[in-house]
């Protein structure tokens, strides 16, 4: 299994797990200490406060399963967008997904940090995010036309990759790579 499918498999075991563990766990403090509001015997302010804030750190853990759904969710449209608009343009990604460059920029950022995307970096100077391995292939893509220009061409076919739903365009009957998640590709 490449890197990138590992990342969003592991990041959605992880996500599944802070949702139900911060909901439960939030609850259940959350419950504890609104009973202990209203209970006499109760051992005091110390108690309350105490089951209060692990009721929040439960409610934090959940959130941060929520960031971490939401960000697959990105992840999934910003590769059908690359694969529509291979530039990379980060103007393109926010307004295809209705929302701002720093928006963008910001979930990139996560995302390549998370290794959802494999050995990206965002280009500051074009604004823009750089996927080696689009690079790589655009650079055998013109290698080919130019060694076919007096040869037979060789057919392309468009793959879409089963991890990260990103269009690709490989020479049929040979192997290759997503270019986003480099999830291997027959073509």
């Amino acid at each position: 299994m490449n890197k990138s499918k590992v990342s969003l498999v592991v990041s959605r075991v992880i996500e599944k797990i802070e949702i139900i563990a911060g909901f439960c766990w939030g609850g259940i403090f959350a419950l504890s200490a609104l009973l202990c509001m209203f209970d006499d015997k109760a051992d005091g302010v110390g108690t309350l406060a105490f089951m209060w804030v692990l009721a929040a750190l439960g409610f934090w853990v959940f959130c941060m399963g929520k960031k971490r759904e939401k960000m697959r969710l990105e992840f999934k449209k910003y590769v059908t967008q690359l694969s529509v608009d291979p530039s990379g343009s980060l103007e393109n990604l926010a307004s295809a997904t209705g929302t701002s460059v720093d928006v963008v920029k910001k979930n990139l950022q996560y995302m390549i940090k998370k290794e959802f995307f494999v050995d990206a970096f965002i280009n500051e100077q074009e604004n823009r995010l750089v996927l080696p391995s689009m690079e790589q292939r655009t650079q055998q893509n013109q290698a080919m036309q130019k060694e076919a220009s007096g040869a037979a061409e060789q057919e392309l076919v468009a793959c879409i990759c089963p991890c990260c739903g990103g269009m690709n365009k490989i020479a049929k009957g040979t192997t290759g790579e997503c270019d986003f998640c480099s999830s291997p590709l027959q073509g």
